[in-house]
């Protein structure tokens, strides 16, 4: 299993996150997983972060899609909590496991003998389309606000363009309301296993925020940020696509506080974590770095119709 020590992004150290230890396997045959996790936590924990009297402690479980299980437990050190470890088997084979240390405690995180993060290696997509695994349909959006919902004065907000770009932009709302829009109709995908089916997305082709900015040629990445601090990250062909959204409106209606006013990013072809909603700021970059649940072990790229849910030793170099 290779181990590597990360600084998590600002969104995880708004929860309280200090440090990231990030396990990928791809090999290793889980049996009984309550059980076996536990065997397995308690001895990879200690030769990573420090630890006396290691004790873990099995907090919940949940499935994602039809074959990811992900298990989560805490670990203590005698009484005094140390981290949160989540743990990711696809068929009952482990594929990660992703432990984040408290901030009050990441000094307790060794950095001899863990590697460094390293650039992911994705799989080539032939198509967009191809079967649909592990989704199910639903009415409607469930609304998640892992980090609350930012209070936005549309008079100030301002949507940025930067990193490796010829020409920085500092869109207000109204030169982005100012812009040629599109409407598609897209079924939403979240990782969790629900879709949404036809949903009429209204707003500005990212690509034309791309070409406006001129996107130099080192640009292999895009990191998202939100208003609330939450973040992502995405391939730069994918942010590129043609049906790439800065949505303005959902069915018709202005994006209302809680879907992320007053804009928010659509990719349709990937998993719905990967649209950052009150979007601010869109930086590309050279190097791969983590968003929010890429730091907690959710694939660089997510792509629904590979069914690319988690991170995986097979997708680094």
């Amino acid at each position: 299993m290779e181990c590597s020590a990360k600084t998590p992004p600002t969104s995880l150290r708004l929860k309280g996150v200090g440090k990231v230890l990030e396990c990928l396997d791809g090999e290793t045959a889980i049996l009984n997983p309550l059980e076996d996790l536990r065997t397995l936590l308690g001895t990879l924990v200690p030769k990573y972060i420090s630890v006396a009297e290691p004790r873990v402690e099995f907090s919940e479980n949940e499935s994602i899609g039809d074959n990811y299980i992900l298990y989560k437990y805490h670990v203590f050190d005698g009484d005094a909590f140390v981290a949160s470890c989540r743990v990711v088997l696809l068929s009952k084979r482990l594929l990660s496991v992703i432990c984040t240390v408290d901030s009050s405690q990441e000094s307790r995180l060794a950095t001899e003998g863990v590697k460094p993060g390293r650039e992911p290696v994705l799989q080539r997509v032939v198509s967009f389309r191809s079967n649909l695994r592990g989704q199910r349909y639903i009415e409607d959006f469930i609304i998640y606000r892992i980090l609350g919902s930012p209070v936005v004065d549309a008079s100030s907000w301002k949507l940025k363009v930067e990193g490796l770009v010829e020409r920085p932009l500092a869109l207000s709302l109204n030169d982005v309301l100012s812009l040629p829009r599109v409407t598609l109709v897209r079924d939403f995908h979240c990782v969790t296993g629900w879709s949404v089916a036809s949903v009429r997305w209204e707003g500005v082709r990212l690509r034309l925020l791309a070409d406006m900015a001129g996107v130099m040629e080192g640009a292999r990445w895009v990191y998202m940020e939100g208003l609330d601090g939450y973040s992502s990250v995405v391939p730069v062909e994918d942010f590129l696509s043609d049906d790439a959204l800065l949505v303005l409106a959902i069915n018709g209606r202005p994006l209302t506080r809680e879907q992320g006013f007053p804009a928010r990013i659509f990719i349709p072809h990937l998993y719905g974590w990967k649209g950052v909603k009150w979007v601010h700021r869109i930086e590309f970059r050279e190097n791969y770095v983590d968003g929010f649940w890429e730091a907690l072990g959710y694939h660089e790229r997510g792509n629904v119709f590979l069914e690319e849910r988690f991170k995986s030793s097979s997708s680094l170099r």
